[in-house]
C-alpha cells in the first residue's frame, strides 16, 4: 500500500491554529463585552426603577421612604446625576441639611454646569446658617442661568442674612426684571425693606399681592407681619386670620411688637430666623 502525500503550504497548520486562536480569543472578547453591557443595561434598568418608585413614594408623602430609595439608586449608579440631585432635594425637605449638602456637592462633580446642583447646594448651605458660603454657590447659578431668577434670590437671601441689605435688593430686583411675576421674590424684596424699617416701600410692592390668585399662606404672613412692623395691627390681624386661628394671630400680634421694638441689627436676626425665605415648596 502506497502513502498518500498531500501537498499543503507551508507553515499551513501553523498559520490555521494561529486562526482559530484569534477567533477563540475574538469571540471571548465578544463574551466580555457583551456580558458587560448586558451588566450595563441591568444597572440602567434598576436605578431607573428604583428612582420610579422612589418618586411615586414621595408623591404620597413618604419622604423617608423616598429617600432611601433614592440613596440605593444614587449607589448603584454613582456616576449619574439624577439620583444624587434626588437625595439632595428629598433630605433637604426633610431639613437633613447635612445630607442634602453631600448629596448636591456629588453632584456638582459630576456635572459641575448642573443649575439646579448649585441651587439646592445654596439653600441647604442658607438653611444652616452659612450665607457666606452659599454666595458662591448663587454667583454660579446666575452665571449659568442669567435668564431666570433663582441664583438672583438666593443671592438676595444670603445678602440680607450678612447685613448686606442694599446689595440683597439689588439682586431682589435684577429676579423680578427677569421674571416678573415671582411673588416669592417680590415678598424677600419687601421682608428686606422691612428690615431696614423702610415699611411703606415694603407695602407698596407686596400688598397689591395679597388676592393674588397665587398668592400663598407665606406670603400673606409676610404681609401681616410688614403691616404688624408698621404699627397697623389690626390690618395685620384681619390679613393673618385668613390662616391662622385665633391663638395663632394674637401670638403673631405679640411677635410684630417685640420685633418692632428691636433695632435694626436685631430685628434682621428676629425676622431672618423666620422660616425660609428662598422659596415656597422645597
Amino acid at each position: 500500500m502506497t502513502t498518500r502525500k498531500t501537498n499543503k503550504p507551508a507553515g499551513f497548520v501553523t498559520y490555521a491554529a494561529i486562526l482559530i486562536s484569534f477567533l477563540f480569543l475574538s469571540s471571548c472578547s465578544e463574551l466580555v463585552k457583551n456580558f458587560q453591557e448586558m451588566q450595563k443595561d441591568d444597572t440602567q434598568s434598576r436605578t431607573a426603577q428604583l428612582m420610579r418608585i422612589a418618586d411615586s413614594t414621595r408623591q404620597g408623602g413618604d419622604l423617608k421612604s423616598a429617600l432611601a430609595l433614592y440613596q440605593r439608586a444614587g449607589n448603584l449608579a454613582p456616576k449619574e446625576l439624577p439620583p444624587q440631585i434626588a437625595v439632595g432635594n428629598t433630605a433637604y425637605a426633610l431639613g437633613l441639611q447635612n445630607q442634602a449638602i453631600k448629596a448636591y456637592e456629588r453632584a456638582t462633580i459630576i456635572d459641575p454646569a448642573s443649575v439646579e446642583s448649585h441651587l439646592g447646594y445654596g439653600k441647604s448651605l442658607i438653611a444652616l446658617g452659612r450665607p457666606q458660603e452659599a454666595i458662591s454657590q448663587f454667583e454660579t447659578v446666575i452665571t449659568l442661568a442669567p435668564a431666570e431668577y433663582g441664583g438672583y434670590n438666593g443671592l438676595g437671601v444670603a445678602l440680607d442674612m450678612l447685613g448686606r441689605h442694599t446689595e440683597a435688593q439689588e439682586q431682589y430686583r435684577k429676579g423680578l426684571k427677569v421674571s416678573p411675576n415671582t411673588l416669592t421674590v417680590y415678598s424677600n424684596l419687601a421682608l428686606s425693606l422691612s428690615i431696614e424699617g423702610k415699611f411703606d416701600k415694603a407695602l407698596e410692592i407686596l400688598s397689591p399681592f395679597l388676592n393674588d390668585p397665587g398668592a400663598t399662606a407665606r406670603l400673606r404672613q409676610n404681609l401681616a407681619l410688614i403691616y404688624g412692623l408698621a404699627g397697623q395691627e389690626n390690618k395685620a390681624a384681619e390679613i393673618a386670620s385668613r390662616d391662622l386661628d385665633e391663638a395663632g394671630v394674637a401670638n403673631n400680634l405679640e411677635f410684630y411688637k417685640r420685633v418692632r421694638a428691636l433695632t435694626k441689627r436685631d430685628r434682621a436676626n428676629a425676622l431672618l430666623s423666620a422660616p425660609k425665605k428662598i422659596s415656597e415648596t422645597p
